[in-house]
């Protein structure tokens, strides 16, 4: 075999466990993938009541008919790089159900407006409150363990933060394995993030198969929060949860500082806080 056959064999091989070996059977796909806004004034007789209207209807029979999206939220600038963004955030069971979803969009659009002149004359007006196009934030794979849904009622729009964490290279921390994080991550998650009632959702998504996957930085993980009140959410003091969590002021201690080494001392990028508008998000029954 030559150098160059055996090269790419070992590739195929490496590429093959990264990309096979990090889906858990029972954990979900999530899409997050960004658009932009045309200011409503720039529209030829547009109006932001006209355009919620339209909004509404477009989600209620394009996304809340979609019987193979699980959970499905849209999220408006608050904090972000760009005050025209959105971004739109799908959860399917698997890539399949996925790309069904999508191949089935004009299906469901002629189902939602049957009379072809209404549907065409909805989608062009639709169409003009966009700028056109999107960018895809990434696939990800939701890690169902550590999965917090919202079950409190709430009236008002909430906050939603995405911020990206990096687990660091298992080399760099002391001692570390690959167990031993898990059970470090759950056990965090089980008395921290479960207890934490600012914390009306969370969401932990890992790469897919876009995106970064490890490499010298560690690797990428995605959290997405969701509060009820601003208040809620620059409220960063956890001493009580802690406390309650780790009574043992000792062992609170060690194990603090070992979920910190493998979080790499929690340095992390926020990609932006959104509004989440309640009336057009769909929910998981």
């Amino acid at each position: 075999m030559s150098k160059n056959k055996m090269k790419m064999l070992i590739f195929t091989c490496v590429f093959s466990g990264i990309l096979f070996g990090q889906y858990t059977d029972g954990n979900t796909i999530v899409t997050l993938s960004k658009y932009y806004l045309k200011p409503w004034r720039t529209v030829e007789n547009g109006d932001w009541k006209e355009r919620e209207k339209l909004f509404d209807e477009h989600r209620t029979k394009m996304v809340f008919r979609d019987n193979l999206l699980i959970s499905s939220n849209i999220l408006y600038h608050y904090l972000s790089g760009n005050s025209s963004e959105v971004v739109v955030m799908n959860e399917w069971n698997n890539i399949m159900d996925a790309d069904k979803s999508i191949k089935t969009t004009a299906e469901r659009r002629k189902k939602g407006w049957p009379n072809k002149k209404t549907r065409e004359e909805f989608q062009k007006r639709f169409n003009e409150y966009w700028v056109g196009g999107h960018s895809d934030m990434g696939n990800y794979e939701l890690n169902k363990k550590m999965l917090k849904r919202r079950t409190k009622k709430v009236k008002e729009n909430t906050y939603i933060t995405i911020q990206e964490f990096r687990l660091a290279p298992m080399s760099e921390v002391e001692g570390g394995t690959s167990e031993e994080r898990e059970e470090i991550m759950q056990e965090w998650f089980d008395k921290v993030v479960m207890n934490d009632d600012r914390v009306l959702s969370h969401m932990m998504l890992t790469h897919y198969w876009s995106g970064s996957a490890g490499g010298p930085k560690g690797w990428p993980v995605v959290f997405i929060n969701e509060y009820e009140t601003m208040d809620d959410l620059l409220n960063e003091d956890l001493s009580k949860l802690l406390e309650a969590g780790w009574p043992n002021e000792k062992k609170r201690k060690a194990f603090q500082d070992k979920h910190r080494s493998y979080w790499s001392h929690y340095n992390h990028d926020d990609i932006g806080i959104y509004v989440n508008n309640i009336k057009q998000q769909k929910i998981t029954k």
